[in-house]
């Protein structure tokens, strides 16, 4: 157990106290594990923080403010928040620290091993002072070997969707786009195929893509050349926090859909971005290097009975790619 002895002078209560302290005002600092979106209808936000003496799911924190930009804008799942004068109410039945904008402030640090001690956002009452900066050393320095226990049900695969259906999603984010409409599209990847989809045939011609504007050639070259890519569509977001490229993160509650013969996903009321281990993170890297090199040569055979009508043609020197290397591939000239 690290060095962490809550001071007289600080007040700050361990997470696993707060439970406790119903109806109380208290100050809390914690790791952030799970992170709901504020939209531009509701100017509030959840979030839940554990510390190293609570090893259940997190204390929910829900934020209330005159406005979206006075809202948390957390850069990553795993930040470190500092609470203060956060009142403990009950809401849906559940114990959660109520942080008002009017009463109350709070501080959001980046959660990585070695960062400094300026916060990247904070209320305009917060003073770090010397204490908090030993807590907050000791919490990264705790994140390094901590072990999540989330709680959630199953994660699914991509290969594994179904029309119609909620799922949780554990995948990388590979791009982050923006209409003028203030929707964003979220395009996500776990290394596995996305099922074919059935759609009625129409005169029109059908899209190629659910956002308003193709990506850009230089955008979809930095996509993996293996497997598929699923859009999430976030409706009236007014930041993209916590959602950036190359994050490996897990998505609670995504409510998948077939759109004129394409799949897409939708954050449904109670969707959530949940922490991702480290060494969660590191199973992705194996897929990586295997899929993500240009004109790497490996074997893909087609096995399915589908497709006996395909003829593969085979030279020892020549590599095995996909539609999606040639597709991006600068040097590339198609001939038919």
């Amino acid at each position: 157990m690290i060095n962490m002895e809550i001071r007289d002078d600080y007040k700050f209560l361990r997470v696993e106290d707060a439970f406790k302290a119903l109806h109380l005002n208290i100050s809390l600092i914690g790791v952030i594990v799970e992170l709901d979106f504020p939209t531009a209808s509701d100017c509030s936000c959840t979030l839940r923080i554990i510390d190293p003496w609570h090893s259940g799911s997190g204390l929910p924190v829900k934020f209330i403010a005159r406005t979206n930009r006075a809202l948390p804008r957390v850069e990553s799942i795993g930040d470190i928040i500092f609470l203060s004068n956060v009142k403990i109410v009950l809401v849906n039945r559940k114990i959660t620290a109520l942080c008002n904008e009017t009463s109350s402030s709070f501080a959001l640090f980046n959660g990585e091993h070695g960062e400094g001690f300026v916060p990247y956002q904070s209320s305009p009452k917060f003073r770090i002072r010397e204490q908090d900066k030993s807590f907050l050393s000791n919490l990264r320095e705790w994140m390094i070997t901590y072990k999540f226990e989330d709680g959630s049900c199953c994660f699914t695969s991509l290969k594994d969707i179904k029309e119609g259906e909620y799922l949780n999603l554990n995948c990388q984010i590979v791009h982050v786009s923006k209409d003028d409409k203030d929707r964003c599209y979220i395009f996500v990847w776990d290394g596995t195929e996305m099922p074919p989809c059935s759609f009625v045939v129409k005169s029109e011609r059908l899209p190629l893509c659910v956002e308003p504007e193709m990506l850009p050639t230089h955008v979809l070259r930095t996509f993996p050349t293996f497997g598929s890519v699923l859009r999430i569509i976030v409706e009236n977001v007014t930041e993209k926090q916590a959602i950036q490229p190359g994050q490996h993160v897990k998505f609670l509650n995504l409510f998948l859909q077939v759109n004129m013969g394409l799949w897409s996903a939708t954050f449904s009321p109670s969707t959530k971005m949940q922490y991702t281990m480290s060494r969660e993170t590191q199973s992705f890297s194996p897929q990586r290097e295997k899929f993500s090199s240009r004109w790497n040569p490996i074997t893909r055979c087609i096995s399915s009975p589908s497709h006996s009508g395909i003829t593969g043609v085979a030279h020892e020197d020549a590599p095995f790619v996909t539609l999606m290397d040639m597709l991006t591939y600068s040097n590339l000239c198609l001939c038919r």
